[in-house]
């Protein structure tokens, strides 16, 4: 970019997403940033996404006073904040191994794990803040052409429309799925764990260019094929019995 390059207003920020982080505060997993999806159970992309969702939060705000600094170049104004929002939108990335990550101005790296995503950016407001502005650094390092290059390859999200797929019959991508995925990985949802086997899916569908959304819906009818029925009729009366003690 050239030398006029626009830069975030780190204090403004701040300031704004310390409001946000008022209004949820209640150190757990309802803190949500708005372009973020909600999950039950969530697998490491959606947590991946929730933090892929401040970077998006970062540039929404910012977004007037990008118009203000290039009131009388249009066509800069949609190439610069169009680039940002390209920018943000390739952050989760996987490793040629199928691990997925998303790496914050190279200083820290979210791997998926709930546990923390809850310590960085649930429990801590310092810790919150500190996130926020190493991603105001990176988007600002960005607009200066000077951000951390990194080769791996991105996953991208799933605001595209809904579609079904037909290229392939059920026994074919079977075949794909059994051909692609570790035999461990196999194993493990036969025993109803199924994060290695969720994780390597996302990466799998999205070389076929099935969105998350659709990758998400085949992954809970999987699930649900591998959860004994007996523990599905459990769960139903206990919970009916649980309604019943209320009432």
């Amino acid at each position: 970019m050239s030398e006029d390059f626009f830069q975030i207003d780190k204090k403004e920020i701040l300031s704004k997403f310390k409001d946000l982080a008022n209004k949820n505060d209640e150190r757990a997993d309802e803190y949500n940033p708005k372009h973020a999806r909600a999950t039950d159970s969530p697998t490491a992309y959606f947590i991946l996404d929730r933090v892929r969702a401040l970077y998006h939060w970062i540039i929404e705000q910012i977004k007037i006073d990008l118009r203000r600094n290039y009131i009388n170049d249009d066509d800069k104004y949609k190439k610069v904040f169009g680039e940002l929002e390209n920018y943000a939108r390739n952050k989760i990335r996987s490793e040629k191994d199928g691990t997925m990550y998303l790496r914050v101005n190279n200083k820290l790296t979210f791997n998926g794990d709930k546990k923390q995503y809850r310590d960085e950016l649930v429990k801590s407001r310092s810790k919150q803040v500190s996130v926020v502005k190493k991603i105001v650094d990176e988007l600002n390092a960005f607009l200066r052409d000077e951000a951390p290059e990194d080769e791996s390859k991105p996953i991208l999200n799933d605001n595209s429309p809904r579609t079904t797929y037909k290229e392939h019959s059920a026994e074919e991508i079977a075949d794909i799925i059994l051909e692609e995925v570790s035999d461990d990985y196999l194993l493990e949802i036969s025993n109803q764990n199924f994060i290695n086997f969720n994780n390597k899916m996302y990466i799998l569908m999205d070389k076929y260019n099935v969105t998350a959304a659709d990758t998400k819906e085949i992954l809970n009818k999987i699930q649900e094929s591998f959860t004994p029925q007996e523990d599905k009729n459990e769960s139903e009366t206990d919970h009916t019995e649980s309604e019943t003690t209320e009432l």
